[in-house]
């Protein structure tokens, strides 16, 4: 009878943890859009042509119609359509022979259950056209809301931290 009830609590405790540590489902399918966004907008040194026709393409499919860019240490802000943006970031990808960017310390939260509000760090690393090492974090707030089943940006902000 013993041995029953120890196994009861251990499964109650191990299901509760589970439930606290491990992401849920939307949650996951948040992070991945994040994977996505980074994996499409990183660039190889022999990227072809038509490989970077592709992951523009695909970087589109992550976007609303219309998104609000606030990019201030850029000169960008306004609402940008999904067009505008993947014109913006090709054109910032000239600039570089060698581009990675990953996100980390995802703190997502949500609001209702159609929109995910995400507070990140965003770090470029690579190398300019003159062959110059870049490397630059900074902080993003974004929105997501979930459109026909998929997590798409409405917003991503940048956003400006105090310097010393």
């Amino acid at each position: 009878m013993k041995r029953k009830w120890i196994g009861l609590i251990l499964f109650i405790a191990a299901a509760a943890l589970a439930a606290v540590f491990l992401p849920s489902g939307e949650e996951k399918k948040v992070k991945k859009q994040f994977s996505l966004f980074a994996h499409y907008f990183s660039k190889d040194e022999q990227e072809s042509i038509l490989a970077m026709a592709a992951k523009m393409k695909n970087l589109e499919s992550l976007f609303a119609e219309s998104c609000e860019v606030t990019a201030r240490p850029y000169g960008q802000e306004g609402n940008l359509s999904r067009a505008d943006l993947v014109n913006l970031a090709a054109r910032a990808r000239l600039y570089f022979s060698h581009l990675s960017l990953k996100f980390h310390d995802l703190s997502i939260s949500f609001p209702d259950q159609e929109t995910a509000q995400v507070v990140l760090t965003g770090e470029a690393k690579g190398k300019d056209f003159r062959g110059a090492p870049v490397q630059e974090a900074r902080e993003i707030e974004c929105l997501l809301k979930k459109q026909e089943g998929r997590w798409l940006f409405h917003k991503w902000e940048i956003v400006e931290v105090l310097k010393r």
